[in-house]
């Protein structure tokens, strides 16, 4: 599975979102699962939040080098899943590649469970309480995007195992 977290600038949430997510599956120890991030408006080559680097880093979540990137049609194609913050994004992906149609959705989809899904607020240059807020919303989604990643991870193992029983 390719998942790719799409924001706008590709320096707060959606490399929150990566960071997070790589270190939830590592903990749930699932496999062949491909995480990347990008913006809509990213000027590439930018460094990473430094509010959310310290929550990161405070939570001892391990980060992999990172420099902010443009989204291209070659990260459409190559995800599985794309993961927006905002329905704002979903309709930029879907309008600029109609391709992309039934692979987004936003990432306040994992917290809500079908109801409408909620916007990622955007935190960046605001208030310590936009930070707090983004770095839940991003938390709990996370969370529950890797719980589903590895419960149908085990149950694609278990399918093509005919003699496991439960």
């Amino acid at each position: 599975m390719k998942i790719l977290f799409v924001c706008s600038g590709n320096v707060s949430r959606s490399f929150f979102a990566e960071m997070l997510l790589r270190h939830e599956i590592d903990s749930l120890g699932a496999e062949n699962i491909f995480i990347s991030s990008a913006g809509l408006h990213a000027l590439s080559g930018s460094p990473p939040d430094p509010h959310m680097v310290s929550y990161l880093l405070q939570k001892g979540i391990p980060m992999k080098m990172h420099e902010s990137r443009q989204i291209r049609k070659d990260d459409v194609t190559w995800a599985d899943l794309i993961v927006v913050m905002e329905k704002a994004h979903e309709k930029m992906i879907e309008a600029t590649w109609p391709e992309a149609k039934g692979k987004v959705k936003r990432l306040g989809w994992y917290i809500s469970r079908g109801l409408e899904a909620d916007d990622i607020v955007d935190p960046y240059g605001q208030s310590p309480y936009h930070y707090r807020l983004a770095q839940s919303q991003i938390t709990l989604a996370v969370k529950s995007l890797a719980e589903e990643l590895a419960q149908n991870q085990t149950k694609d193992q278990h399918a093509k195992d005919p003699y496991h029983r439960d």
